[in-house]
């Protein structure tokens, strides 16, 4: 059992008055939302040169396998629970969700939709359904051994995850951004 006014605990009391939430437990949220706005992001770059529409699509894509997955834990009983925290207890998290991310994060389900729209000509489609792989790509070396959801990208032959950086840290958000903001600047 946890000490009741422990930092991770529900009754942790040592917050302003005028701002009830400590930074810690903000920058537990944001870095939810920064992560799909990264995928976002980089799949703009990536899949730059498509006419805009399927470009669209493509970012869609890139940032659908986390919104597919986790979208049924982004309700506020869920981000209220959030708060209390430095990271997420896995007991936290609804067992259907790591069967809805590992689905979602899946290359051979990704690669038997990719080929159904190539094969019955969809082709434009399929193309843009390349921004769901750029976003397992990604996932895969940015899912750290400590992460409470590990990307099991050859889901279902296989639970093997790569142990790579973890995306949440401020350090590899700060470096992602300046690198984005970098290439943004490059390229438009």
């Amino acid at each position: 059992m946890e000490p009741i006014f422990s930092q991770d605990s529900p009754c942790f009391c040592g917050v302003s008055i005028f701002w009830p939430m400590p930074y810690n437990k903000i920058s537990v949220l944001a870095d939810q939302i920064m992560d799909i706005i990264s995928h976002g992001l980089i799949n703009n770059l990536i899949f730059k040169d498509l006419p805009a529409n399927q470009r669209w699509w493509a970012i869609a894509f890139g940032i659908l396998p986390d919104l597919a997955s986790l979208f049924g834990v982004y309700r506020l009983e869920f981000f209220k629970k959030m708060l209390f925290f430095k990271r997420i207890p896995q007991s936290y998290v609804p067992h259907w969700v790591f069967r809805a991310y590992n689905i979602a994060h899946s290359f051979p389900l990704w690669l038997i939709i990719f080929l159904a729209l190539w094969l019955f000509g969809f082709k434009l489609i399929a193309i843009a359904w390349c921004g769901w792989l750029v976003h397992l790509v990604l996932d895969i070396f940015t899912h750290g051994p400590d992460s409470v959801i590990k990307t099991r990208v050859l889901w279902p032959f296989s639970r093997w995850s790569y142990a790579g950086f973890v995306w949440s840290s401020k350090k590899f958000l700060l470096v992602e951004y300046i690198i984005l903001a970098l290439l943004y600047l490059w390229v438009y």
